[in-house]
């Protein structure tokens, strides 16, 4: 990593970590992600488990020499967690709340994705050594455009939902839940398409 990438690598981590005690001040899932359903045995283990591994990584990333082994372990992590939300996906893909949660598993795991395929230092036989270098950064950029997408798409469907996110003191509160759905899926679409990929990707980290 550069030094202009060291402060995204920061921030994914202290976001990990801060994930990760919340999993374990309430032993579930970080509040906001459920990827197990209630009824699942062993679900609160499962949970701490999560934080555990989470609040570890988070804080082995922070540190050069454990850098490589937390990105190696919670990028599979990650995908796990993503896959889970699959099932809800079949069940229910008319419910675009679905699709806004599987695309913020999705962001996650892009972010992860993209410090794999630059920190994990994999073995050129390696069967993930298709997802480091370059071609693994290309389809972590790929997978942060789509999952973009749903969630934008649902500022627009919920937006009561999402204006009353808005501060109470800026005016138009529901104006600001469309602009903010439609500047998301805008970003989507320009990192997708290659149009003006870098004030895209730049004005969605400041959203």
């Amino acid at each position: 990593m550069t030094r202009t990438q060291q402060p995204a690598l920061t921030l994914f981590a202290v976001g990990m970590i801060g994930l990760g005690i919340l999993a374990l001040i309430y032993g579930d899932f970080a509040l906001v992600w459920q990827p197990v359903a209630p009824w699942f045995p062993g679900r609160t283990f499962l949970a701490y488990a999560s934080g555990v591994i989470m609040l570890l990584c988070g804080l082995g990333l922070l540190f050069r020499r454990t850098a490589s082994w937390s990105i190696r372990i919670l990028f599979p992590y990650l995908i796990v967690w993503a896959l889970l939300k699959v099932p809800a996906l079949v069940v229910a893909p008319q419910m675009e709340a679905v699709w806004l949660g599987f695309g913020e598993l999705v962001v996650l795991l892009a972010g992860g994705w993209t410090l794999f395929a630059r920190l994990s230092g994999m073995p050129e036989r390696s069967p993930l050594a298709f997802a480091t270098g370059e071609k693994g950064v290309r389809i972590a950029r790929y997978l942060f455009a789509i999952s973009l997408i749903p969630i934008g798409l649902s500022h627009i469907m919920y937006v009561k939902e999402t204006a009353a996110l808005v501060p109470a003191w800026l005016p138009y509160r529901v104006g600001w839940a469309y602009l903010t759905g439609a500047g998301q899926i805008a970003c989507g679409l320009g990192v997708l398409l290659s149009i003006l990929p870098r004030m895209a990707a730049f004005t969605e980290a400041g959203c």
